[in-house]
């Protein structure tokens, strides 16, 4: 194992991080495999942001798939900015339904990035974006979340 993997799944989470990221920045496609199981195992949001920031920049096709897992888990609730931001490079139609409870019930941060994914989708379907649509209607939120939700209610009649 190189020293940049050892980093990764050592002890020292910074280190983690930092190898995580240099493995990005080198385009080292034979360590995808051990950087998807750390960003679908590692208990720490610092590794975890770093390698999927990393996977996301090498455009990594199964990055999807395990950061949507981690979205859907609660241990991710609060922290989920950088994984969202590492969905920008995806199609992410498959999970408007997941994106949009995001806007509405996570951190100002996730909430943003979680509205920006669904703006950059290409085609919504009416039969997809109606219930998203009566779903952030029916929202209850605070003043700042309201201009969010807002600002997709804007894009969804854009997009009928």
């Amino acid at each position: 194992m190189g020293e940049l993997l050892a980093r990764l799944v050592g002890a020292d989470p910074d280190a983690a991080r930092e190898a995580a990221l240099e493995l990005g920045d080198r385009r080292d496609y034979e360590a995808v495999p051990v950087m998807l199981e750390v960003l679908a195992t590692t208990p720490d949001t610092r590794v975890r942001n770093g390698v999927a920031y990393a996977l996301s920049a090498m455009r990594i096709p199964e990055t999807f798939d395990v950061v949507v897992a981690l979205l859907r888990e609660e241990r991710t609730r609060g922290a989920r900015g950088t994984l969202l931001f590492a969905l920008r490079p995806f199609d992410c139609l498959s999970i408007l339904p997941l994106l949009v409870e995001i806007v509405i019930d996570d951190t100002w941060e996730s909430s943003r990035e979680a509205a920006y994914l669904i703006s950059e989708v290409e085609v919504i379907p009416v039969e997809a974006w109606e219930p998203l649509r009566e779903r952030l209607r029916a929202a209850r939120v605070d003043d700042e979340r309201r201009e969010t939700i807002e600002f997709l209610l804007g894009f969804f009649r854009a997009e009928g």
